[in-house]
């Protein structure tokens, strides 16, 4: 292989190769440093709206389980006091 045959080829890996693989590992990549840019705000509490909207859900779930729970443990309490026949 000379030097006539090498120029094209590099050119062409220059032209089309080096701009596909850019793109490719931008397409990739981008992601990927979205979030550890997102965790690292979030570390030094730059968190964003998401993150305390999401925290806000699911606290309000918990409360709404630790509701249901409690209503749970007094029916079975009810039903106890209902099979053994005191009535206090």
């Amino acid at each position: 292989m000379d030097l006539g045959e090498l120029i094209p080829i590099l050119g062409i890996v220059f032209v089309i190769g080096v701009p596909v693989t850019a793109l490719a590992a931008h397409f990739v990549l981008r992601p990927m440093v979205r979030d550890i840019t997102e965790s690292i705000l979030a570390l030094r509490g730059g968190a964003s709206p998401d993150i305390h909207r999401r925290l806000t859900e699911l606290e309000e779930g918990q409360r709404l389980i630790d509701r249901r729970l409690e209503s749970l443990i007094e029916a079975d309490r009810f039903h106890h006091t209902l099979d053994s026949g005191d009535a206090t």
